[in-house]
């Protein structure tokens, strides 16, 4: 499944709203975070004003969550002038397999603006070769395009440095804020280069930060 048929797979049932994840999004005996990050942003959306934009996204991964039918019980925490916070469970195979809480707010104004930062890589995209999916790697990188550009691979055995990758979905449907979830949770975390060999890892608690949401640009890029 692309991960636009994913999300499209989120519908209503009697005990609130359900999704359809297939094994080809595995990530070891578990589902990839970023998909399950992703599922649960746009369960909240459903209960979320649209102009309310995405600014904080906390999840904790509670337990392993198989392929299969998932629900998802999202339910609003508060309402504010401007932000509403919003809470999402993931159950699967019958367990909570993750608990998230989104934050959403409106702009307002203030005395302090701050930028981020362009980050510039050791190489351009289009010097970097495309990293080719085979098996013995997680099921879900074969769904996006990841060009590799600076510090040490996983399992290289190197100090652990800093890692810089451009990244795409392989899905051409247009992005949104849920695809740019998943995106962020793609690359591994540099700690993986110090292994000498392939070795379990996961994350339980991962939080992300929106501070632009400029979102109109091609999926292919």
């Amino acid at each position: 499944m692309a991960f636009s048929d994913v999300l499209r797979s989120l519908v209503e049932d009697e005990s609130g709203l359900r999704a359809t994840v297939n094994d080809d999004w595995a990530q070891g005996r578990a589902t990839f975070g970023g998909l399950i990050a992703a599922l649960g942003n746009e369960a909240m959306r459903r209960i979320v004003p649209a102009d309310r934009p995405l600014r904080s996204l906390q999840t904790t991964f509670v337990a392993p969550a198989p392929p299969g039918i998932w629900q998802l019980k999202a339910r609003v925490l508060r309402v504010g002038k401007a932000v509403t916070l919003a809470q999402c469970e993931v159950i699967a195979a019958g367990e909570v397999a993750a608990t998230i809480v989104g934050i959403y707010g409106m702009a307002r104004p203030s005395a302090v603006i701050v930028k981020p930062e362009r980050v510039s890589a050791a190489r351009g995209m289009e010097e970097a070769r495309e990293v080719q999916y085979r098996p013995g790697m997680p099921a879900f990188i074969q769904h996006f395009a990841l060009r590799w550009v600076e510090g040490a691979k996983p399992f290289s055995s190197s100090p652990r440095t800093p890692t810089k990758a451009f990244i795409r979905h392989r899905d051409p449907a247009p992005l949104t804020e849920s695809h740019v979830i998943a995106l962020v949770d793609c690359i591994p975390t540099p700690a993986l280069s110090m292994f000498t060999a392939p070795a379990p890892a996961s994350s339980l608690v991962w939080t992300l930060e929106f501070f632009e949401h400029h979102l109109n640009f091609a999926a292919d890029r």
